[in-house]
């Protein structure tokens, strides 16, 4: 069902036409990262433990359900379901890569896929456009042998409304009230990243704290995503522990 007439749509396919293939996949990989966005955040705020293979499920059921029979969703989502946190009391030391888990945390799930591997503690990255692969990245057969032999886990980026968080909590600490306005009217609205850090711009003593804030949080949402793998780190992170 739509609402939008015909002329309109045909109008809106002739404007599309006329960006290059490689605009198109932009957008359209945007529009998938927003798409997939929500659909996180809504599960998310019905279950806020939701495991990492749990939401993988979930995100499947979502978005491609519909497509199989019965059974074959109940084989795909089993299969979605390994890298499955490990059972409470059930841990394993393991020389963490902190600064590759940290960029995994927050990278931007439409261009990268992250995977923990559990022996070595090094993150691996899989471009979701391999076009320019030329063997540089794992191969896609690695990835699944390395899943089917529980080597690796799937690092699930905490996602930006989670840094969002971050910035309004800081914003409301910060004591210089005209400041404090400014960041808080930068959060409002698209853009609000980019216009946060600007604010920071003229307050280098503020932006030394921001920083230091922000290294704190994503530091504690690291160590809390390695102990629902079953994971303590024999490292400590580069800027020292929390």
């Amino acid at each position: 069902m739509t609402d939008t007439s015909p002329a309109i749509a045909r109008k809106y396919r002739e404007m599309l036409l006329q960006r290059s293939g490689a605009e198109r996949v932009r957008m359209g990989g945007s529009m998938l990262a927003t798409a997939r966005a929500l659909v996180v955040a809504s599960i998310r705020a019905r279950e806020p433990s939701v495991s990492p293979a749990a939401l993988r499920r979930a995100l499947f059921l979502r978005f491609y359900g519909g497509d199989f029979s019965p059974e074959e969703r109940e084989r795909i989502a089993a299969w979605l379901g390994r890298g499955e946190a490990a059972p409470a009391g059930s841990t394993r030391r393991v020389p963490v890569n902190w600064d590759d888990l940290e960029m995994a945390l927050t990278a931007n799930p439409a261009e990268w896929s992250h995977y923990l591997d559990r022996r070595t503690g090094e993150v691996r990255m899989v471009p979701i456009d391999r076009l320019d692969d030329e063997g540089i990245w794992p191969s896609g057969d690695e990835i699944d042998a390395g899943l089917d032999a529980g080597h690796l886990i799937p690092i699930e980026p905490i996602g930006s409304s989670v840094e969002y968080g971050w910035m309004a909590e800081f914003a409301a600490s910060v004591a210089d009230a005209r400041l404090r306005d400014r960041l808080e009217v930068a959060l409002d609205g698209r853009g609000a990243f980019r216009r946060f850090k600007n604010a920071l711009l003229d307050a280098p003593d503020e932006r030394e704290r921001w920083f230091a804030f922000r290294d704190a949080r994503l530091r504690a949402a690291a160590r809390e995503w390695l102990a629902e793998q079953g994971i303590e780190p024999a490292t400590t992170p580069p800027r020292g522990p929390l």
